[in-house]
């Protein structure tokens, strides 16, 4: 009796130890909310670094809000297709381009590998390149000239490649994130001084197409499929289906992976948006047609006044560095993906090609392109290129043999193919932005 007693407070205590210990280790609601929420932060800083704000202020330097419903009707399918490219992932378990090569074939998974490296290679020049030209305007106003753009583009590339082998890029990504966080507060607070009617945001709303860009190095086509190819970029689907391989998530997960998709999706509307208005009421009525980096200072005066250039070039800095570190990753990861591997940037291999893309990221700023027009013929290129990404997930998604019940709907069709014809004008745009801004170098 005494050994069935001494036996049960034991189990007892043994319970309240492991409850305790369960208790102690299990993360708060709030953690675990925010751990559910990481990969849609991550695309919103990916996504929303140099190359949006780049675009979204050339969007409403030349056109005002002509274009808040291009941003907005873009956003809504960023939301859409990735949540598709994660269901098709959360089903098969395989990333987009690995399931391009194993489920359609090999030379269209290769030819996408291609041609979406070949666009990043572009960007990692225009991103250094307006990193560069914002440190040469900073530095200028204390020394003399400033220190040359291709020094400040060596120093830079030379900072990102060591961050990717320190073994620290967590905790430096984190630094970066709160620098662009306070940007991003930093245009929101400035749209809100400045804030058109009703009537005017309404006007921006109304689907038009802006016919001239008067007093820009980018023609209309390129700046509005840059603004659109910025915000429903095929990187993001690709980068997208990686992250929900790494996190394991199963279409059990779909709430959490959608609520996860329409903060993202909120957040970079959000942000864009105010950066847009912040132009058109800035910029735009100054006449200014942001050729050059240093006519985006203008944007932040109306909050910090002389302390505009600081704050902007912290804020770029920030934004360049955070867009330019996972741009460098990309061709790696996209590698991988092709091949079915882990992302493992540290092998032989890929230290070879990140030095390779760090020394031609620098090309450029050697050669004089300028930044800005490099960046929105890059971010039009990704417009240029979505239909056929978008052609592929529809493919492999239509399939039951692939999706079993999760097959698209009849819903899903008729979204898939409004998205698709808009993707197809988009395209078809920047590719006459493009042969019209190339004849002209």
């Amino acid at each position: 009796m005494n050994d069935s007693a001494n036996n049960v407070e034991s189990n007892l205590e043994n319970t309240a130890q492991s409850s305790a210990k369960a208790n102690e280790t299990k993360p708060s609601a709030f953690k675990q909310l925010l751990a559910s929420l990481l990969p849609g932060i991550f695309l919103i800083g990916y996504n929303v670094g140099t190359g949006s704000i780049t675009s979204m202020s050339k969007a409403g330097a030349i056109f005002g809000l002509d274009l808040l419903w291009a941003l907005l009707l873009s956003c809504f399918m960023t939301y859409y297709l990735m949540s598709l490219a994660s269901r098709y992932t959360m089903v098969t378990g395989m990333t987009l381009l690995e399931g391009f090569r194993r489920q359609i074939n090999k030379p269209f998974a290769l030819f996408t590998l291609v041609i979406l490296s070949t666009i990043i290679v572009s960007a990692l020049m225009g991103v250094l390149g307006i990193v560069a030209d914002v440190l040469n305007v900073w530095t200028a106003t204390w020394i003399s000239e400033g220190i040359s753009t291709t020094w400040c583009a060596l120093i830079t590339a030379t900072i990102v490649y060591g961050l990717v082998f320190s073994g620290d890029t967590k905790s430096f990504e984190k630094i970066l994130a709160v620098l662009v966080a306070i940007m991003a507060l930093a245009f929101i607070t400035t749209m809100f001084i400045e804030l058109p009617s009703l009537a005017e945001i309404g006007q921006g709303l109304i689907p038009k197409i802006p016919e001239k860009a008067d007093g820009s190095d980018n023609n209309s086509f390129v700046v509005m499929a840059g603004m659109v190819g910025t915000t429903v970029s095929v990187f993001v689907l690709v980068i997208r289906t990686g992250l929900v391989k790494e996190l394991g998530w199963k279409i059990e997960d779909t709430a959490i992976e959608k609520r996860d998709a329409r903060v993202s999706a909120s957040l970079m509307f959000i942000v864009s948006a105010a950066v847009m208005i912040t132009a058109a009421t800035t910029l735009h009525k100054q006449g200014l047609h942001l050729n050059r980096i240093s006519e985006m200072i203008p944007m932040l005066e109306p909050l910090f006044g002389k302390f505009a250039l600081s704050i902007f070039v912290i804020g770029v800095i920030a934004a360049g560095i955070s867009s330019h570190l996972p741009n460098l990753l990309v061709i790696p990861w996209i590698i991988s993906d092709y091949q079915g591997l882990d992302r493992n940037v540290k092998t032989k291999r890929n230290r070879i090609l990140l030095l390779v893309l760090s020394l031609t990221s620098l090309f450029g700023v050697i050669v004089g392109v300028k930044p800005i027009f490099l960046m929105l013929m890059s971010q039009a290129c990704i417009a240029m290129v979505l239909p056929i990404v978008l052609g592929g997930l529809i493919y492999l998604t239509s399939k039951k043999k692939i999706m079993g019940q999760h097959i698209n709907t009849k819903k899903d069709y008729i979204i898939l193919t409004g998205i698709l014809m808009f993707s197809l004008y988009m395209s078809s745009l920047a590719v006459q932005g493009l042969i019209a801004d190339l004849s002209k170098l």
